[in-house]
């Protein structure tokens, strides 16, 4: 009886064994399996996010720039006079050089620089005095509300006279293509 006992207590182990080995097999082996692959995939998935949004954090930036330069764009354009107020920013640079008691020579229009949204006019003038008036009009110069530039300039002293100068420039102006009118033909005076 202890044999049979035995033996049917060893059956139902090998049952038992066998049916814990043909659950972990047939079952929890594959889940296990799919579990992981899951894993595998939602980390690849995390990591494209990431890197979706880091690509995507810089777009803000790049349209901020961008507003930023639109901006700056049109604030430029504004500066532009119509190529017909060319001539009056001429006569306001010849009213300049009066009033700092310098005595403009000659004014003549140089060549006409035509670019995609703006276009520059340079302006060659001879002028003679004192050199203090001088600097003073380079300053005033430098505050008009228009775009100018001076792109030459060439300073000589007058020997005979202590503080007096020649000055031979060219100014660009710039101003809008698009307008209409004429530019500034002032010949020598």
């Amino acid at each position: 009886m202890g044999m049979k006992i035995f033996l049917r207590i060893a059956i139902c182990v090998l049952l038992l064994g066998a049916s814990v080995a043909g659950f972990y097999f047939l079952y929890l082996g594959p889940t296990l399996k799919h579990d992981e692959e899951l894993t595998v995939e939602m980390e690849k998935r995390q990591r494209a996010l990431a890197d979706l949004e880091r690509s995507t954090a810089g777009i803000d930036d790049i349209n901020r720039k961008i507003k930023d330069l639109q901006d700056a764009i049109q604030f430029f354009e504004s500066k532009l006079p119509a190529k017909k107020d060319v001539e009056g920013i001429v006569d306001q640079v010849w009213k300049l050089a009066n009033a700092n008691s310098l005595t403009a020579k000659t004014i003549r229009s140089l060549r006409e620089d035509k670019q995609a949204s703006f276009s520059e006019q340079q302006i060659e003038m001879s002028l003679s005095g004192d050199f203090n008036g001088f600097y003073l009009f380079m300053q005033q110069l430098e505050r008009l509300p228009r775009l100018t530039r001076v792109t030459d300039m060439t300073l000589d002293k007058i020997n005979e006279h202590d503080g007096e100068m020649q000055a031979k420039l060219v100014l660009s102006i710039y101003f809008d293509p698009s307008s209409t009118g004429s530019t500034a033909t002032a010949g020598a005076i």
